[in-house]
């Protein structure tokens, strides 16, 4: 009997003894952080990341030595020549960084540095320069988007592309849109290659 009181006060005595150990414990977790509230331009930003990770892993995936592959040159049935041959692996990836700095450069209320055609700047011919300047204009139109706010998002400007008007809100979704839409073709170039597009690949 009196083993049995002495083994209850040595339990009940170390009860006592955890408890400021466990409030110790308990007031130095840290208290769970709040969800950043989202912005228009935080929105914005989060598709053309996506996109821009697939552009960007493309262009990184391509081997150098089929930059100018094209469908039109290529073995490959079907027309590829109608009206004009279609662009090249090269070409695409510049277009794309060419209607970004029209679009950003839209956005900011800038004159853009674009180039004649729509095959993006002709000096920029190797791939690491293709993946530098598609970089760049990514970054610039990273920055546009950040000036979008819900004060002026519907706000009433010049357009890239004629003597029109848009918004910044129409030219951020357009520029998120016609990067995929050069992305799906991409994709292609990549298959008639026989490579994977890297966000195909199984995760690892």
């Amino acid at each position: 009997m009196k083993n049995i009181k002495a083994i209850a006060i040595v339990v009940v005595m170390c009860s006592i003894s955890s408890v400021p150990v466990f409030a110790q414990a308990t007031s130095s977790a840290k208290p769970p952080q709040p969800t950043e509230t989202p912005t228009i331009a935080s929105v914005l930003n989060r598709q053309l990341n996506s996109i821009e990770r697939n552009i960007m892993g493309a262009a990184e995936a391509m081997p150098e030595d089929k930059y100018d592959f094209s469908p039109a040159t290529a073995n490959i049935p079907g027309d590829f020549k109608t009206p004009e041959p279609v662009r090249t692996v090269s070409q695409q990836f510049k277009h794309i960084g060419d209607a970004l700095e029209l679009y950003g450069s839209a956005i900011l209320g800038q004159k853009a540095a674009g180039t004649p055609g729509e095959n993006g700047p002709s000096n920029v011919k190797t791939k690491q320069e293709v993946i530098a300047f598609l970089k760049a204009e990514f970054a610039k139109a990273h920055a546009a988007i950040d000036t979008i706010t819900q004060q002026n998002l519907l706000e009433q400007i010049a357009a890239p592309f004629g003597n029109a008007k848009t918004t910044r809100l129409a030219l951020a979704v357009g520029m998120v849109g016609h990067s995929n839409n050069h992305y799906g073709q991409i994709i292609e170039y990549l298959r008639m290659n026989g490579m994977v597009p890297p966000e195909s690949q199984p995760r690892k």
